[in-house]
């Protein structure tokens, strides 16, 4: 079941809490495309996964989402949770996201892996969102 990484779902992460970018066992394909991890998948440390994460954000509401996993930083985890079922990315590396669009938001929010296949728990703090010139666009309301 290979997906584009931003068409996880929730029910996708409830069936495969870890999922591979495939681009780590083939170079020829694209490197957005993911499909579910492996325990062995999950030894190899050049692979680049995705693991199911719980969203705690400043007031406890609770969230579902993901995080790379591997080096810390917004621009390298690049957390993705989802409230009412909508994907929400907290990293826009590409251009500056519209504040007005953006969901409102209790900042700071963490995010924490679920330990899987012996992968350790890895901790993010989101303080906002984050643009390409790594600025952040708080969102507090």
């Amino acid at each position: 079941m290979d997906k584009f990484c931003w068409e996880i779902t929730v029910q996708d992460l409830n069936e495969h809490a870890v999922w591979l970018f495939k681009y780590c066992k083939d170079d020829s394909v694209d490197e957005t495309i993911v499909t579910p991890a492996s325990e062995a998948d999950t030894l190899n440390p050049n692979n680049q996964l995705l693991v199911k994460s719980l969203f705690t954000d400043a007031i406890g509401n609770k969230f579902l989402g993901y995080i790379n996993i591997g080096l810390a930083g917004i621009e390298y985890t690049q957390p993705c949770m989802f409230v009412d079922d909508e994907p929400v990315s907290f990293w826009f590396g590409i251009s500056t996201p519209n504040t007005i669009e953006l969901p409102k938001l209790n900042f700071p929010i963490q995010a924490v892996s679920e330990p899987m296949y012996g992968l350790p728990t890895q901790v993010e703090i989101i303080n906002g969102y984050i643009s390409s010139s790594y600025g952040y666009v708080h969102n507090r309301f």
